[in-house]
């Protein structure tokens, strides 16, 4: 028989490291695809980048937009939008557009009474325009937010606000020169031309406005105001003695 010591020399123990086996099978499993992993950590940053430059361009581009003509026209256009006559008023100078929009309305006046004299009743109108212009006043914020609504459903009608300024910047043809910035639009199919002047807070306000629509509007309804602007003067030329 055996003797204790021997019986327990004969039996061996077996030690498994496991940790380490599993540390030794990760490596040799991301060691399989080292250059993969390289090219998508290279691919990630410039994504990252290309994202993180796109970002501070648009952020850029959006700051030196809303310093733009037609970014005011945009806040024009949501204002009348949301019927907000202060917003409206705040971005149209309604004295400076009614003074330019006088002689407009003059014209349209003469050609409705006689087309053969406009000239001369042009003349005899517009010098009784400065007793008009508060009427003429009056209806130019309706009837430049009623283009300018108009004007909107160009545009796509109502949407949030940063896609209706983009909306309005595709639509709009602005010349800007300095201070001043002429804006050519289309207003239920019929151009409408705006002038934009810049005020110190670096906003734009409408400052100009040459519509005939609304100067045919304006002129119909000043019209029973204004002594002969109502009935053309007679058109017969047969004499006064054979008449009945």
């Amino acid at each position: 028989m055996a003797s204790p010591e021997n019986r327990g020399r004969g039996k061996s123990r077996i030690v498994i490291d496991v940790e380490k086996a599993r540390s030794e099978r990760r490596r040799r499993h991301l060691g399989r695809f080292p250059r993969a992993r390289r090219i998508m950590s290279v691919g990630g940053l410039i994504l990252l980048g290309v994202l993180l430059l796109a970002g501070v361009g648009g952020y850029l581009w959006w700051q030196n937009h809303k310093k733009s003509p037609s970014y005011s026209l945009a806040l024009l256009v949501d204002a009348a939008q949301r019927d907000d006559v202060r917003g409206v008023e705040e971005l149209i100078d309604s004295d400076r557009v009614a003074e330019g929009f006088a002689p407009q309305v003059a014209q349209k006046m003469a050609e409705s009474v006689d087309p053969g004299r406009v000239e001369v009743l042009r003349r005899q109108f517009e010098a009784a325009m400065p007793q008009l212009l508060p009427r003429v006043r009056e209806t130019m914020r309706e009837e430049v937010a009623k283009g300018v609504k108009s004007f909107s459903e160009q545009t796509g009608g109502k949407m949030p606000f940063m896609l209706l300024a983009l909306s309005v910047a595709r639509a709009a043809d602005v010349k800007e020169q300095g201070e001043t910035a002429t804006v050519n639009v289309e207003a239920g199919n019929r151009p409408v031309e705006m002038t934009m002047q810049r005020t110190p807070e670096g906003r734009w306000k409408v400052v100009g406005l040459k519509d005939d629509a609304v100067a045919s509007g304006i002129a119909v309804r000043l019209a029973s105001a204004v002594p002969g602007a109502t009935a053309a003067p007679p058109t017969s030329n047969e004499p006064r003695g054979r008449r009945k």
